[in-house]
């Protein structure tokens, strides 16, 4: 069971983690909470909309069924055939769970959908969706059966492309740091950038039910660029570990610190745009946490290279680091301060890990 959940639905997502990254920052970024309720509502009360829900969710469940068929012909899936020895119990049962893997985002909309009906008293408006659900997972295991019993072992020859980018990659560390991080760690951008965005939505949306002051944002957002340190280190793995030969280069200590800072300047992005997208806080206050959870990713990517990292104890450093951090916030120290005192400190101790680099 776990052979199937790693090699298939988990290589699903990690491939697909740049389309899933792109949805996800057009829900949290340009739809509102009024937006999503109007949906859910639409698709609980509408004359088509349980059947325009099943056409998006049958839409979803072909793209999976087109992966894994195409997949498991591949070379490198052989091993997957000796399933056929399983018991067909045990095996339609393994492959439902599988089709439960995939269905992942279908079932979390269905939780949302069944709070919306409790909330709006529409509960007997939801009871296709078991159907749909219980429709959807048959196709998935029924493919999974299909292509067990009608093996293709060969690779199909790859034809022309329809349509090549008309300007050849850019010779970019950052372009190629942001292609690796999407390509070969999908799932970890994936998830640390959904965390990081349900704590900033989540923080706005505590913001707009009160009066406060940019400390009670300040303090939110920290927490939530805080939950980038994931793929700060995965940064810090693909310098040390893969980019081996750039670091025999000779590249002065200003442009090494420039590479560091410009991709969490990136990497902050859509939390930042969530926060912009709520109106709760002007373009100044915005530029303040921006400014503040850059300095905090860029004193902890400093921390991990410090640590050659070894995340050992780092939590337990992070977390006195946050506390420390909303100190500071709760005794009204201007945010600007806090972010150029960070930048400022990162800078100075950089210098002597690069020294002998510019020497």
């Amino acid at each position: 069971m776990k052979m199937l959940l790693i090699s298939t639905v988990s290589s699903f997502f990690r491939q697909r983690a740049g389309t899933f990254l792109v949805l996800l920052g057009v829900l949290f970024g340009f739809l509102s909470a009024n937006e999503h309720h109007a949906f859910a509502v639409f698709f609980l009360t509408g004359s088509y909309g349980m059947l325009s829900l099943f056409v998006i969710w049958l839409i979803y469940s072909l793209l999976c069924v087109q992966f894994l068929a195409n997949t498991w012909k591949l070379p490198e899936y052989t091993f997957i055939f000796h399933a056929r020895t399983w018991p067909a119990p045990v095996r339609m049962r393994r492959f439902a769970v599988q089709a439960l893997g995939f269905l992942q985002p279908v079932l979390y909309y269905g939780l949302y959908l069944l709070i919306i009906a409790i909330q709006d008293k529409l509960l007997a408006r939801l009871w296709p969706v078991i159907p749909f659900y219980i429709i959807l997972m048959l196709m998935l295991a029924g493919a999974a059966e299909w292509r067990i019993r009608k093996p293709v072992l060969y690779v199909p020859v790859k034809g022309k492309r329809f349509m090549k980018w008309p300007f050849p990659r850019p010779a970019s560390w950052l372009y190629w740091s942001m292609e690796w991080l999407v390509r070969e760690r999908g799932i970890t951008l994936l998830v640390g950038k959904l965390g990081a965005m349900l704590v900033a939505a989540g923080t706005m949306l505590y913001y707009s039910t009160g009066e406060y002051d940019i400390r009670m944002p300040a303090v939110g957002m920290s927490l939530a660029y805080m939950l980038n340190l994931g793929l700060s280190l995965e940064l810090y793995q693909w310098e040390a570990e893969i980019w081996l030969w750039g670091r025999s280069l000779p590249l002065p200590v200003w442009k090494g610190w420039g590479r560091v800072v410009a991709a969490h300047c990136l990497l902050i992005v859509p939390e930042t745009v969530v926060v912009l997208r709520s109106g709760a806080l002007g373009f100044a206050e915005l530029v303040q946490l921006y400014f503040l959870g850059l300095a905090i990713l860029i004193v902890s990517h400093l921390y991990l290279n410090k640590r050659s990292g070894l995340p050992e104890n780092a939590m337990q450093v992070f977390l006195f680091g946050f506390v420390g951090l909303t100190l500071l916030i709760l005794y009204k120290i201007p945010l600007l301060i806090l972010a150029g005192s960070g930048l400022l400190f990162s800078a100075y101790a950089f210098w002597p890990r690069n020294r002998s680099r510019q020497m």
